[in-house]
């Protein structure tokens, strides 16, 4: 895996024994991330032809895929590998500096990983140091190929097809999509704009205010979260 030369604990994907292990610290810290073999399928972004001409539509799920891009050097960086899962799979428990940061790509939270449910993703995007070579290494250890994403998520996702219920759950993702925003926006107003109003001798009410604020934000963000699937 690409990583920073100053980094001790370095990220990454070990395949052997039919599991694929991703050992990922800046992460879940010294937990491993184990997954059947048989459950992955792997793609190799940097050897994928650009798409040329019509495509194939992509289909409407029942439930929007979850495929965070777990990067181990800068956020600006390009993925060139894809791991989907026959079924979601549940991720290790988070550490608490990687789901504060603002710059991650996670569908899920800190105490989300820790509960008791736990949560799962559909998949992974990577960066590795021979995309190639670690796309082998997940077919060796008996991994599949993923050629086919479309086809792929018309076998081992659940698809919408009637035509009434893709246009209503467009717009539910849609609204829950806003919600998101607007909750974003107003969170980082409020965390910038209420603090202003304390003076050092003034009244701690604005403080108290600003806590109240912010968790009614962080669950307005959460159920947009949960409209947006």
């Amino acid at each position: 895996m690409k990583a920073y030369w100053f980094v001790i604990r370095k990220p990454r994907v070990v395949c052997d024994g039919g599991a694929v292990r991703m050992m990922l610290p800046g992460y879940f810290g010294g937990r491993a991330w184990a997954i059947p073999a048989r459950h992955v399928a792997v793609q190799d972004l940097s050897a994928t032809p650009p798409a040329e001409g019509a495509q194939e539509p992509q289909p409407v799920l029942a439930r929007e895929l979850a495929v965070p891009y777990l990067f181990t050097t800068g956020p600006m960086t390009r993925p060139n590998l894809l791991l989907m899962f026959t079924e979601p799979q549940r991720v290790p428990p988070l550490r608490l500096d990687a789901a504060l940061a603002p710059n991650t790509d996670l569908p899920f939270g800190y105490r989300s990983t820790r509960s008791e449910k736990g949560a799962r993703v559909d998949g992974v995007l990577l960066r590795a140091d021979n995309p190639a070579a670690l796309r082998q290494s997940v077919l060796t250890a008996g991994g599949s190929s993923l050629d086919d994403p479309v086809g792929w998520l018309y076998e081992h996702r659940e698809v919408v097809a009637d035509v009434m219920e893709q246009a209503s759950l467009a717009r539910r993702r849609r609204v829950g999509r806003c919600i998101q925003l607007a909750a974003m926006i107003l969170f980082v107003a409020t965390s910038i704009g209420v603090p202003r109003l304390v003076a050092d001798d003034g009244p701690w009410w604005p403080v108290f205010l600003l806590l109240a604020v912010l968790a009614g934000l962080f669950g307005l963000g959460a159920f947009g979260r949960r409209l947006a699937r």
